[in-house]
Order: structure tokens, then sequence, then C-alpha cells
């Protein structure tokens, strides 16, 4: 796509110019920019007789290119343009704005809208719900039609109200709950899931009770493992059977027990640290390990559990196999530097406690000079000592 290609309109889909409800809902959310293309491109609608370049959009709008095509994007996720690339240009079908009950129902619409304007402003925003029972008429006894039913009942693929009521069942809860909701829906989206197979994924993850969204795309990004039984040894795949099977509290509490000490307070909140990171209990677990081990402590290391962590979720560290293997991989390294400072050492200094002259291949390189020198030194050593040290 270009500032020269052309664009069309379909036939027969026009739209009447935005209303109170595009105005308020849809506003704040896409941007002016955003709204103002959508509102300029209604105003152009023509049956699709003609064509024109998107050039005389970004003059009209005085609008970038680049700001183009992000304010495109915006109306094509918030499903109100739809654009179709031919080999002859684009073709735009616009979609209609949602009424405010129907917006309401869709959870990231309406926690876009709060980000935006604030919860008090999308409570005012809200359709009043109406009371007493309402009518209902029958469409095939009005027209005569048997067998015909036009009711077609809209459904959210993410139900907010059954979603909260298992956490609270559970005892979940968000860290933020305007944030978290949003990444919920995308990951929805995202899977084709149902908002159960979205909320089992969150309480797998959920770390102290809290709902961690770093986390649930961290276990969606795993990749499986394809390295073979060989890969490693038998002491390290207990430790990563055993970091999988458990959480990460539970795997603290079982090194502590056999040392004879209790999880702290401080320890604890490492854990929570870790897992704020965005890192997975089977990971938390084997960094557990490696710092009890680095150490002859009942109590962790907190500042090195936390050191190691840092690196991990900078590295991308998703799985007890991809951390098993970094652990080799710097203890192997920190193996060949100590060798190799060892043998730079040992060949720059060339110390020995064996004196030069028990060498067989010695030379004595003394000129007569020094050698005379050192004789009559070694007379007056003998004389003192004959005189008693005097």
């Amino acid at each position: 796509m270009k500032p020269n290609t052309s664009f069309s309109f379909l036939k027969n889909n026009y739209l009447a110019p935005t209303g109170a409800s595009f105005t308020h809902l849809y506003g704040p959310i896409l941007g002016v920019q955003a709204s103002q293309l959508y509102t300029f491109l209604l105003s152009l609608y023509d049956q699709g007789k003609e064509k024109r370049l998107i050039a005389v959009i970004l003059n009209h709008l005085d609008l970038g290119f680049a700001h183009f095509l992000e304010s495109l994007d915006r109306l094509i996720a918030m499903n109100l343009l739809e654009v179709y690339e031919t080999e002859e240009g684009l073709q735009f079908r616009f979609v209609p704005p949602l009424e405010a009950n129907q917006f309401f129902a869709n959870v990231a619409y309406q926690k876009l809208l709060e980000k935006k304007i604030g919860e008090a402003a999308v409570r005012d925003l809200l359709p009043e719900k109406p009371e007493g029972e309402k009518r209902k008429v029958n469409f095939a006894s009005v027209f005569g039609i048997d067998g015909v039913s036009t009711h077609q009942k809209k459904t959210s693929s993410f139900s907010l109200e059954h979603f909260k009521q298992l956490m609270a069942r559970d005892g979940l809860r968000f860290e933020n709950e305007q944030e978290d909701l949003l990444v919920l829906y995308a990951i929805t989206e995202e899977k084709n899931w149902t908002w159960y197979e979205t909320y089992l994924l969150a309480k797998e993850t959920a770390a102290n009770l809290i709902i961690s969204t770093k986390r649930m795309r961290q276990k969606l990004t795993q990749q499986p493992q394809e390295k073979g039984k060989d890969e490693f040894t038998p002491q390290e795949r207990a430790i990563i059977r055993e970091a999988k099977n458990k959480s990460s509290l539970q795997f603290l509490a079982g090194i502590k027990k056999a040392r004879k000490a209790v999880v702290t307070q401080s320890e604890r909140q490492v854990i929570s640290d870790l897992a704020q990171l965005g890192l997975l209990d089977e990971v938390i677990n084997v960094i557990l390990l490696l710092t009890f081990n680095k150490v002859a402590s009942a109590n962790l290391n907190e500042k090195y559990a936390l050191k190691v962590g840092n690196d991990f979720a900078y590295e991308g560290i998703k799985t007890a196999e991809e951390a098993v293997l970094k652990i080799r991989q710097r203890q192997d390294s920190h193996t060949q530097k100590a060798k190799e400072k060892a043998t730079k050492s040992g060949q720059a200094t060339g110390k020995t406690n064996v004196p030069k002259w028990s060498q067989p291949n010695y030379t004595n390189q003394t000129s007569q000079e020094e050698q005379a020198d050192l004789e009559q030194q070694k007379r007056a050593l003998l004389e003192k000592l004959n005189q008693g040290g005097e």
C-alpha cells in the first residue's frame, strides 16, 4: 500500500453519518486522527462508482502516510472498517458501530474506554436496564410462517461474569484488573478459546493467588522439548521432573525441611519477586536449587536468586529444561575460564620451589669477578662465625 494506491467502496454499503454512539464510545479509543478518517471515508461514499488515490485522504486530512496506516489499523481492529486488497487497488467496506448495550458487552471495549476517560465517566454512559417483563411476539404467528426463528442472541466468547465467579471460588484476584482483562481478552481471541480455557491457564500460572498475565504469556510461548534423554544426566532429569511437579513454595519448603528449617517471610517475597518477572514455577524451582547448592546454608541467598532470576527473565528462559541447560552452560564457561587463567598464570610467573642449580641442564653463568667477590664475602662470613658472631 502506497499513497498512489487507489481505493473504492463496496456497493450498497451506505452508513449514516456517525452519531452520539460513535462520538462517546469509539472516539476516545480511536483518537482524533482515526475518528476523522472514519468520518471522512463515510462522507466520500459513492456506491463504488469512483476510484480515488489514498493521497486524496492524506491531503484532505493533512495526514502523514505512517499516521494514516496507524489510523486505518485502529478502525480495522475496532471492527469499523474492512479493507480488501486487490490487484486494482483497495476496497473499503464499512461496519456500523455497535449500540451501547452491545459495545459494553465487549469486555475489551469497556476496559479500553475506562483507560481513556475513567470508570466514573463510563458508568455515566452505561445504558439503563429496563424494568418489568418484556413483551414477546412470535415471528411465525404474526407473519404466518411456520418453523422460522429470527432470534439470534449474540454471545461473547469471554464471559467476565463467569470468569469472576470462578476467581471468587478459587480465591484469585487481579493485580490490575483493567490491564489484566485486556490481556485475558486478547489471549482468548488469539487462541480462539472459551473464557473457561483462558481461566484454567490463569489459574495454573497465578502467583500468590494473583493472576499473572506475564506468566500466562510465558506459558503460551513454551516450545515442546525435543531434547532426547541423553541430553540430560539422570540427576538433571530428576531435578527437571521435580521442578515441573511442584509449586515454587512447595519446592522451597521441601528443601528447607531437608535442612531442618522453615520458609521465612523474606524467602516468600523472593518467590513473589521472581514470579513478578514473569518466570514460571518450574524455572523458579531450578533457580532455588542452584542457589542453595552455592552455599552450605539453611537459608536462601536471596540476592543471588534475584540476580539469576533477572538474567533468566532477560534471556527468556521459559522451561526447567532451558534453565538446567543454561546453568550447565554457565558452569562449563566458568570452568574453562578458570583453566585458562591458571594456565596463563603458570606460564607468566614460572614460579617453582626447586632451585635452578639443581636442574640437570643448569649452566653456571657467573663471571670471574663475581666469583671472586662471592669468595671474599664467604671468607668474611666464616671469620665472623669463628669469632663467635661478633
